[in-house]
């Protein structure tokens, strides 16, 4: 069995503590891999690391040509690391080869874009008066902290990396302790890059541990995380404690509205990518569907035959497409949501327990009757479990999508653009996908509403919430 360190100023360290976290493939609850745990000393040497090279400057005075050659480099580099870096990222998620594979691509992708931003981060100047030459430069915060989920664990090391680093701020990553492999492999392609030390240091230990302790460290300037609403609510109060800034996008319970003239398959090849795909461990998975009552019949039949369809197995398997949950604890949470819907009245047409097979599986569930007052409909469940609501007029849809305390995304399906518009201007959430879910790319900004956290990531907008403004104002007499 393979033993994975951490990341810390250009090299491999060790846990001072010798303690280790095992890793499992959750397709079989076998170990497969273990790392060195980081605890204080380690966040220290990592933070300590970030924090000289910000004080040397050495990302910030770079020549901005230099740095984004850097950063080609970079996405280069992880692009040839993208099988092995993908195989492992398949056996320590569950989720399918290609998925792993493309996270890591998705890495490189985002380093080429925010590439070709890095000369274009401009300030301005302000008419004050005549004898006053006044204006803005944008700079960077200095020690950047990012605790990143297991879900997609790549791809969000990526899409706030890549930002952090074309802004000129010196970056400690904190892995989750349920996929914390395959980001060693990423480590590779940095050192690959030559990447100076101490710019990109990346370490894995547990959240309460390593995670809180890095976030409320003296020295880190800025926290980026991705999580659950309860973890992040603790976050911001220790970065409030410290008045430092936090990007934060706290999941969600998007529903996707279904108006009569809908076509079907569209909602129903949706539903195969946005709620069983990764087993349903997507933060705007399409986990309700809003459905007029004249089409859900209809859907329902549809649904549950997609249900059926889909292939259960490993990541790793060929043509798998339900895939394991992350773990035991994860899969008992899922399985009782389900249960709870069906005690609290909703129709299990399809699923709603385990696989009878080894490993973390769940069925492909699907859940009709559900209401607004059930468990299922209200809170996210990060798991293959569908809701299906019924409505009968357009106002009643926008308001059982709109009643729940997230806002990160949100869908139609119609085949009236002046509706699909109106009702995306109504819908309470960060993104509205139209007949198809998942419309967004590397350049399009990605955030939430209400308790689905603020700020943007991705995008041009996602630069902004890493950079502060200073203001020069010169006299001229």
């Amino acid at each position: 069995m393979e033993k994975y360190n951490n990341f810390i100023n250009g090299q491999w360290i060790d846990s001072e503590a010798k303690e280790i976290i095992k890793v499992e493939d959750p397709a079989t609850a076998k170990v497969i891999g273990e790392i060195a745990c980081a605890k204080n000393s380690e966040v220290d040497l990592a933070v300590s690391a970030a924090k000289e090279s910000f004080n040397k400057r050495i990302l910030v005075d770079m020549p901005l040509l230099q740095r984004a050659k850097l950063m080609h480099r970079i996405a280069d580099e992880t692009r040839k690391v993208a099988e092995e870096g993908g195989k492992l990222l398949c056996y320590e998620n569950g989720k399918n080869l290609a998925a792993a594979i493309k996270e890591f691509n998705d890495v490189a992708d985002m380093f080429d874009y925010y590439a070709g931003l890095t000369d274009k981060l401009e300030g301005k100047t302000i008419p004050v008066s005549h004898n006053v030459f006044d204006y803005t430069v944008l700079e960077p915060f200095g020690v950047s902290a990012h605790i990143v989920p297991w879900n997609y664990p790549l791809s969000m090391i990526g899409r706030s990396l890549a930002c952090s680093f074309a802004t000129g701020n010196s970056t400690v990553i904190k892995t989750a302790e349920l996929t914390p492999l395959s980001a060693t492999i990423f480590a590779k392609a940095i050192q690959n890059a030559e990447v100076p030390a101490g710019l990109i240091n990346i370490i894995c230990g547990y959240g309460n541990e390593a995670g809180s302790y890095l976030v409320s460290h003296p020295d880190v300037n800025h926290v980026v995380f991705t999580g659950s609403v309860a973890t992040g609510k603790k976050i911001l109060h220790s970065c409030a404690d410290k008045a430092i800034p936090a990007i934060v996008e706290l999941g969600g319970k998007s529903a996707g509205i279904v108006y009569p003239d809908a076509d079907l398959n569209d909602v129903v090849d949706s539903a195969k990518h946005a709620i069983f795909g990764v087993a349903g461990q997507i933060c705007t998975a399409m986990s309700r569907l809003v459905v007029h009552k004249s089409v859900k019949d209809e859907l329902i039949e549809k649904l549950v035959d997609l249900s059926k369809s889909l292939k259960v197995g490993p990541g790793y398997e060929e043509g798998s497409e339900l895939t394991p949950v992350i773990s035991s604890n994860q899969l008992d949470k899922v399985e009782g949501y389900a249960r709870s819907g069906i005690q609290q009245g909703a129709e299990a047409v399809h699923g709603g327990k385990r696989a009878d097979r080894n490993g973390y599986f769940m069925e492909a569930t699907v859940l009709n009757n559900v209401t607004q007052d059930m468990s299922v409909a209200r809170e996210e469940i990060f798991g293959p479990v569908l809701s299906v609501l019924e409505y009968q007029d357009t106002e009643e849809a926008i308001a059982i999508a709109n009643d729940t305390e997230y806002g990160l995304g949100g869908g139609v399906f119609t085949k009236d653009l002046n509706k699909a518009s109106w009702t995306a201007s109504k819908l309470q959430a960060g993104q509205v996908y139209v007949n198809k879910w998942f419309t967004g790319s590397h350049a399009t900004p990605f955030g939430g509403y209400k308790q689905s956290g603020y700020s943007r990531e991705k995008g041009v907008d996602g630069l902004k919430s890493y950079l502060q403004v200073k203001n020069v104002g010169i006299s001229l007499s």
